[in-house]
């Protein structure tokens, strides 16, 4: 591993020990205003900011009256917590809100809840044929570090993903534009339905995607 993947593996453990603590914080001062804190995301670079996702117990939709209120509990919450303190260390911007559409999955748990469900996983470097358990994959795309597909579970260390056909990197399409014809093209480089596993260490960042294409939905029903 090179000296820029380890930065960003250590910058990645760092958020994530930060991130359950802060999670535990955030949940105990929402709890009883009727809000579940579906994750917490920490940004503890340059630009310092806290974003924390939120649910309505009773199961109605997060409005903007929701976020202010919440907002307005976590204020103080946040303030008296040590655990800010040690990963801030000075001023930050919290940002409440509805987890979306494009939900985060940020803990093993999550890649469970939403089995079934077509996800958006970012790596922090390419993987090998043994951490993706598929070598065949693997040798089509040695340098793929983004990977679209259906969540399959979670096993061991790693998420399972069954991928789906535009989430291999596109072939050469030289002289032609991008459209209908080129994602087809996309679409045939990648055999669909493929399983891989992807060590949770190596997850950058994923979320749900929205399923707005007939064409995957029919893949998953396959």
């Amino acid at each position: 591993m090179n000296r820029t993947n380890q930065d960003a593996q250590a910058a990645l453990e760092f958020a994530r020990a930060a991130e359950a603590e802060l999670w535990h914080v955030t949940s105990q001062g929402l709890a009883p205003l009727g809000y579940d804190v579906v994750a917490v995301e920490v940004i503890a670079s340059r630009q310092k900011k806290l974003s924390v996702y939120i649910d309505r117990t009773d199961g109605a939709g997060v409005g903007i009256e929701d976020c202010v209120l919440a907002t307005k509990a976590l204020d103080p919450v946040l303030d008296a917590a040590p655990e800010v303190a040690k990963v801030f260390k000075g001023a930050y911007e919290l940002e409440v809100s509805s987890p979306g559409l494009e939900r985060p999955l940020r803990r093993p748990v999550d890649f469970e809840k939403f089995q079934g469900k077509r996800a958006r996983i970012h790596v922090l470097r390419p993987l090998t044929p043994e951490e993706t358990g598929n070598a065949a994959y693997q040798a089509r795309n040695p340098r793929q570090k983004n990977y679209l597909g259906f969540l399959a579970g979670f096993r061991g260390d790693s998420v399972l993903l069954r991928v789906v056909p535009d989430s291999g990197p596109a072939p050469s399409l030289k002289g032609r534009k991008p459209g209908k014809s080129a994602r087809k093209a996309a679409a045939e480089s990648v055999p669909a339905g493929e399983e891989l596993r992807i060590p949770f260490a190596l997850v950058g960042k994923a979320h749900l995607e929205p399923e707005l294409d007939p064409d995957l939905d029919d893949e998953r029903k396959k």
